[in-house]
């Protein structure tokens, strides 16, 4: 990576540019993921070695556009890292590597490649086979395996004396049920995202806590949120046009939104409704500095081993290790700087006031906390130039004037936040 894309990302910034470099180490890494797989397979003769050999084939075979867009959907490389650790450390039996034979479907689908394949269907499917990126094929409950085939621009599936059609859209067959995407463009800059919620289901250690809410209810919301963003946030916005791929809904707590990414699944981010616009484009630029950084750490290390030690967070009710402190501060920066940008397209009055009070908060929280980064030893060379990175973009807020209500307000959040940290911790006795 070139040094001064190196330095925009630290800055908290980074474009298109750097996002194109991210998602092509990312690809590289989920090329590695599948070759290991395998490998692996073949060492544990997994049941499956067969069918994953087949589909390693068949993936070769397609167009490199259609292979990548298939592996690299999110949900897929996070199977993949799980799958392989799992394999790795001898738990074969809680792996399903025959997931291989449903992407090389999806790769051969989208491509019009002609190919005759077998996938086995998940233990526990009852009868659903999940081509991910693509849709979900209901089958007779009964079935284990399906036999995939495409030929001549057309898609269909063999189960149980069952043939199912299937296409890259809508279908008048129940059977088929493809995957949703959102398409939202606006001052010529688009967001796409495919509301996938049922490739996660084959990802080791995540749960199922998907969302129910109305496609419809999160069009209106990315559509508002969007628009807020290109307008007032452009860099933000093309950085997550170029990165931003899967959308998983998931359920809300009670009194507040949630949101987050997948380490290893790059290109996705999992959200609750949230309440409005302003909230949706203020998470979303949050969660995309999640993004950069964890595929920014998958190419450097940024620190070195060392003593499973915990940190105060102003953003978190508990303690965090290192590397979670590094990701927050790094996510709270493009926070700040959300807020810094609102605050001067707001007219005066009570939400002006309420971008001032989140820009002062988060941008001396965050400051806070680089420079607790910044004494430790175990910061790489990688490492310390994000550190420096980010305290010289946060000297420079914190030397720019805040109206003197709104200073107050944020020191007094910031205040009561430690002081409840502090209760909670204390010995009692």
């Amino acid at each position: 990576m070139p040094r001064a894309v190196l330095a925009e990302l630290a800055a908290g910034r980074g474009g298109v540019a750097a996002v194109t470099r991210l998602r092509a180490a990312q690809h590289s890494k989920i090329l590695l993921l599948v070759r290991a797989l395998l490998l692996l397979v073949r060492e544990t003769a997994h049941p499956d070695r067969a069918v994953v050999e087949t589909a390693y084939r068949v993936l070769a075979e397609v167009p490199t556009p259609d292979r990548v867009a298939a592996l690299s959907h999110p949900p897929v490389a996070a199977w993949a890292f799980g799958t392989v650790s799992l394999l790795e450390t001898g738990n074969a039996t809680a792996a399903h590597p025959g997931l291989l034979a449903a992407v090389a479907v999806t790769a051969a689908v989208r491509a019009g490649t002609e190919v005759e394949l077998d996938v086995p269907l998940a233990p526990g499917a009852d009868g659903r086979l999940d081509l991910p990126g693509l849709g979900t094929v209901t089958l007779p409950v009964t079935a284990t395996r399906a036999r995939v085939r495409t030929c001549g621009g057309q898609a269909w599936v063999i189960a149980a004396g069952k043939r199912i059609d299937i296409d890259t859209g809508r279908s008048s067959d129940r059977r088929w049920r493809p995957l949703s995407r959102l398409a939202i463009a606006h001052g010529g800059l688009a967001l796409s995202l495919q509301v996938d919620t049922r490739t996660w289901r084959y990802v080791p250690g995540v749960g199922t806590d998907w969302g129910g809410t109305p496609t419809d209810a999160w069009r209106s919301r990315l559509d508002g949120a969007w628009r807020i963003l290109v307008d007032h946030h452009r860099p933000v916005a093309e950085e997550i046009s170029a990165l931003l791929r899967a959308l998983v809904p998931i359920s809300a707590p009670r009194t507040s939104t949630r949101s987050g990414t997948f380490h290893h699944a790059f290109g996705s981010v999992a959200m609750s409704l949230p309440p409005d616009a302003r909230s949706t484009a203020v998470a979303l630029a949050h969660e995309i500095q999640h993004a950069k950084l964890a595929a920014l750490t998958d190419m450097f290390a940024t620190l070195e081993p060392g003593p499973a030690e915990l940190f105060y967070a102003p953003w978190r009710t508990d303690p965090r290790p290192l590397d979670g402190l590094l990701h927050g501060a790094y996510a709270h920066l493009g926070v700040a700087g959300f807020w810094r940008r609102q605050a001067r397209v707001t007219d005066p009055g009570a939400a002006r006031h309420h971008a001032e009070v989140q820009f002062a908060r988060w941008s001396r929280a965050a400051a806070d906390t680089v420079a607790v980064l910044a004494a430790q030893r175990r910061l790489t060379p990688v490492g310390r130039h994000l550190v420096e990175g980010m305290a010289g973009v946060l000297d420079r807020w914190l030397a720019e004037p805040v109206a003197a209500r709104a200073a107050a307000e944020a020191n007094r959040l910031l205040a009561a936040h430690r002081n409840r940290w502090d209760r909670h911790r204390a010995p009692t006795g």
